[in-house]
């Protein structure tokens, strides 16, 4: 029983790293800041799941414990990241409503 465990856990990790290099594709291909973001946590989720496998493939349980570390540190990064993707959106739009009024007062 513990064969059949370890070749499902196995054909998981494989097809984990394939949604990892799927979402490296969309990453770099990716047209909005948001697109990349999004792909960025998925990969991250992958990562995490990936490590909680190994975790249990090898019955290590420091490894969940680095897989915690690694989620809450994706965590905050998700959160700075979309925060400045944010700030800097506010900061174009406002450039953009400051260039309307200035040609509408040059007549």
């Amino acid at each position: 029983m513990e064969e059949i465990i370890n070749i499902a856990l196995t054909a998981v990790l494989f097809f984990l790293a394939f949604c990892i290099v799927m979402g490296l594709i969309r990453a770099f291909t990716g047209k909005k800041p948001a697109d990349r973001l999004v792909a960025v946590n998925m990969i991250t989720t992958a990562v995490i799941m990936m490590t909680i496998i190994l975790s249990v493939l090898f019955k290590e349980s420091w490894l969940a414990d680095i897989a915690a570390i690694y989620a809450l540190v994706s965590f905050v990064a998700v959160i700075v990241f979309s925060r400045l993707y944010i700030v800097s959106h506010m900061r174009k739009k406002a450039a953009e409503t400051e260039g309307k009024g200035d040609s509408s007062d040059g007549n």
